[in-house]
């Protein structure tokens, strides 16, 4: 059964849209947010930080939050079969929602200009909302969450998109937050405070074309939109309209909403079913202290040759947050990351390769990823790399996006990943391995509104290309 498809004419009404009055400059508003606070981040030793304790693991004194762990890792997916490393255990399910609203007949998104210590671009544009359970129970002692309320049950208002989506499947363990968005209605008043503005869905695909200037909690949520199937009203219009500027978008738009039969989303699912029996992953936490080929001491958490990422810590004071100065560690990976969808016409439609990857802090252990998703920092030289790595350097006239975008600002430090498209010409044979597949992008979407078959990476990929 097909997931139910609730406003895909207005998305793609709204992202038609590119200037609003209600914000007429979307990145002056950013640089005006950024300059209204103050910011300090430095590193810190991890002994430096208060109320943390740093034994077999890395823990609050209250137990909330999060902890750091010891992770060991045995998978017959992938160049190496073992290994062990440390991950971020943060049990909670959090919120991230964004509210939109009607102004003249069009969607806007309600989006927060929001610092967070990690970014290198320090304030992005958030989610309405974006909390753990720790946040909005304030067991921080600082201020409320802004717009909670639109998103709890007995007070949400009518719901267009809601699934549980998993994060960072190598620095998670069992992440998961509630991605949603919530309409309120066209007549009733919604506040608007300092750090909030509303955007179309234009305006917000301008700022991700720019880079770091949408954040990866916003992303994750913006990937669940659906533009809904061919012949849907107002879609002929806007498909003619869309052809005119950019013939490349104009085939994203077809890609999303070519009709996606029963059978072809039957067909999609047992394959990735079949991926998820084949590949075997044991994962256990262990102590800090026992992982092999790990420097755990007073300073920080690293590999003994450098490799993957440190555990650092971080003193953070902002004076646009709910709590002014607050201490915690941060996950820095090694500089390099990147991730890459290739696409290509195929039976005259775009379709684009997703593999079929395992990652040990994945629930369900296996979902779909990029074509190519690249950390150096794990891969001890070429012999290690994933497969179709040499698009990465693909030519520049088949380069559709190449961007930088940031990761989870509020948990890694300078996590910048960069976003590659690649359009391949009609003649051009693809080698893949079998866990690889070609789907359009209204079948991505579909497997991305049933939760736990697209992983971050590829739902990030896929907001760029809204």
């Amino acid at each position: 059964m097909q997931p139910e498809v609730n406003g895909a004419a207005d998305f793609l009404a709204s992202a038609m849209v590119a200037k609003s009055p209600l914000t007429p400059d979307a990145s002056a508003f950013l640089k005006e947010r950024e300059a209204s606070a103050s910011y300090d981040v430095e590193r810190v030793p991890l002994a430096a930080l208060p109320n943390w304790h740093h034994k077999d693991r890395l823990s609050r004194a209250d137990g909330k939050f999060f902890t750091v762990e010891g992770l060991s890792v045995r998978t017959d997916f992938g160049p190496v079969p073992q290994w062990s490393q440390p991950i971020i255990v943060q049990p909670e399910v959090g919120i991230l929602g964004i509210i939109v609203k009607r102004f003249d007949g069009v969607l806007h998104f309600l989006m927060q200009a929001k610092m967070e210590p990690g970014n290198t671009a320090f304030v992005q544009y958030a989610a309405t909302v974006q909390a753990t359970q720790s946040n909005y129970r304030r067991v921080h002692g600082g201020r409320a969450t802004p717009y909670l309320e639109y998103f709890l049950e007995g007070t949400r208002r009518r719901v267009l998109f809601d699934q549980l989506l998993s994060e960072h499947g190598y620095w998670y363990l069992y992440k998961r937050n509630r991605n949603m968005i919530v309409e309120v209605p066209e007549d009733e008043d919604v506040p608007v405070e300092n750090d909030f503005t509303w955007l179309t869905l234009g305006q917000v695909r301008h700022q991700l074309m720019l880079g770091n200037r949408v954040n990866m909690n916003a992303r994750t949520v913006l990937s669940g939109i659906a533009y809904g199937a061919a012949g849907d009203a107002a879609g002929g219009d806007l498909l003619s309209y869309a052809q005119q500027p950019d013939p490349f978008h104009a085939e994203l738009l077809t890609s999303h909403r070519t009709p996606c039969s029963a059978a072809d989303l039957s067909g999609a699912l047992t394959w990735l079913h079949d991926q998820k029996a084949k590949f075997s992953l044991d994962v256990r936490r262990t102590s800090l202290r026992d992982m092999d080929e790990w420097i755990c001491d007073d300073d920080s958490i690293r590999h003994r040759d450098g490799r993957i990422f440190d555990i650092i810590g971080m003193s953070v004071r902002a004076t646009s947050r709910e709590v002014g100065t607050w201490w915690q560690p941060m996950l820095e990976p090694r500089p390099g990351n990147a991730v890459a969808l290739i696409c290509q016409r195929r039976a005259g439609v775009l379709q684009f390769l997703l593999q079929a990857t395992v990652q040990p802090g994945l629930t369900d252990r296996l979902e779909l990823g990029p074509t190519v998703q690249f950390s150096p920092g794990y891969h001890r030289g070429p012999q290690d790399f994933p497969p179709l790595t040499q698009y990465l350097d693909a030519p520049a006239s088949w380069t559709r996006l190449d961007t930088v975008q940031s990761e989870d600002g509020g948990r890694f430090s300078q996590a910048d990943t960069r976003h590659l498209v690649v359009e391949l010409p009609e003649d051009h044979t693809v080698e893949a391995p079998d866990n690889y597949r070609w789907l359009t992008l209204g079948q991505l979407n579909h497997l991305t509104r049933f939760g736990y078959h697209v992983n971050v990476e590829a739902r990030s990929l896929a907001a760029c290309l809204l």
